[in-house]
């Protein structure tokens, strides 16, 4: 199974959280979008976490080229293809940590834990960002859904090559 999404949500801790789907198995990758060398790890309404991407992925034919090749050697771990939010739409790194270490801090003198905890944060980061987060996550849904369609065209093209050279032999 392929994930494609921005990342995690940018108040969890990402290294942690990269830490552990590597140690489930899962490969983790994000889109260079035109990047040289190592990038970072998207952290959702910012396209620069401050942890590197465990892999880079140059772009959705490679994407599709790696999907098709776990399929073909019977790996049954998930991947996850961080997409970065869209450079005009994402919120600066250093205001969005800001944001979320006000908001994680007033969740914690206020007693807000459990269930309550992420749509408190959630709240507050929206209030401290002015809806900025709102509408980084309307645009984010959108790179996510346009980015997975076009591996699944690549996929298909790669299956569609596959399957017409596999009826010739």
């Amino acid at each position: 199974m392929a994930v494609i999404s921005s990342g995690c949500k940018g108040f969890l801790d990402i290294p942690r959280t990269l830490e552990f789907l590597e140690t489930q198995g899962a490969m983790i990758s994000t889109f260079a979008d035109g990047r040289e060398g190592e990038v970072d790890f998207p952290a959702f309404w910012a396209r620069d976490s401050g942890s590197k991407s465990p892999f880079t992925v140059r772009d959705e034919k490679q994407a599709a080229a790696i999907s098709l090749a776990q399929e073909q050697l019977g790996i049954e771990s998930g991947m996850l293809f961080a997409n970065p939010i869209p450079e005009e739409h994402a919120i600066p790194r250093a205001e969005l940590e800001a944001a979320i270490a006000l908001a994680v801090s007033e969740a914690s003198e206020n007693g807000v834990s459990g269930h309550r905890n992420t749509p408190y944060i959630l709240q507050r980061i929206r209030e401290l960002t002015q809806g900025q987060s709102v509408l980084a996550n309307k645009h984010l849904v959108r790179a996510n859904v346009a980015r997975a369609a076009k591996v699944a065209v690549e996929l298909s093209k790669l299956l569609g090559g596959a399957t017409s050279q596999s009826r010739e032999t």
